[in-house]
């Protein structure tokens, strides 16, 4: 899953940055409102807007309202130092998804975003199970049935994102899009590379693979 980080106190929204990338987030940064918008605009594969309220140039609010208003629904957790009801009661009203007070320990924080992610998914907890495969993702482990298997970071994204779009084939590009930040440079089997190693340490030794590739197409998680 793909996160904008939008805040501009540097050293914190580097800290966020650094524990979401430990837990096998892609994630990009803006330091300004209008800086947010242009990277949302161009970019718009976002699957969620970690934002703070005392901006420069847009504050939060207004470009959480312009988000909207434009009709980008991707979920917004929006962060502030101030705790008035008024400020929550107005981000709420703006559109918001959730809404955390700062100072915040990082582990609520990695929380709230693993449930607005998986809020519109049919799992409702941090376990996502299909047929023998277990996929833990406040752990980031993997079980087949009782064997534990190893993945890097990028392999583990791939998979989870699949999991939460099981029953519909999901584009290559889509997967491009959402599990790699701006900064990343994908050659055109790069894709391709890590589905291969994916599938080798998921389907090895059992009788029935679980990821399908569907050429030109796309891939998808056999559910069935």
């Amino acid at each position: 899953m793909r996160i904008l980080v939008v805040e501009d106190e540097r050293s914190l929204s580097d800290a966020i940055c650094e524990g979401l990338r430990d837990n096998f987030f892609a994630v990009d940064q803006a330091f300004d409102g209008r800086e947010a918008l242009s990277k949302i605009e161009i970019e718009l594969y976002y699957d969620l807007i970690i934002l703070d309220i005392m901006l420069s140039r847009l504050d939060g609010i207004a470009l959480l309202k312009e988000l909207r208003k434009r009709g980008h629904k991707m979920a917004v957790l929006m962060l502030t130092a101030r705790s008035g009801v008024d400020d929550k009661v107005e981000s709420f009203t703006g559109g918001a998804d959730d809404y955390l007070t700062k100072p915040f320990d990082f582990r609520e924080l990695l929380a709230r975003v693993h449930a607005l992610l998986r809020r519109d998914k049919e799992t409702k907890t941090s376990v996502i199970v299909i047929r023998d495969l277990l996929i833990d993702t406040s752990t980031n482990t993997v079980l087949r049935g009782s064997a534990a298997i190893e993945l890097t970071k990028k392999e583990f994204q791939i998979l989870v994102y699949l999991a939460l779009n099981r029953g519909r084939i999901v584009p290559k590009e889509e997967l491009e899009n959402h599990l790699w930040d701006e900064h990343a440079s994908l050659w055109s089997d790069t894709l391709r590379t890590h589905i291969k190693n994916l599938r080798k340490k998921i389907d090895s030794g059992s009788s029935k693979n679980l990821i399908r590739t569907l050429r030109g197409i796309g891939y998808e998680i056999d559910a069935d």
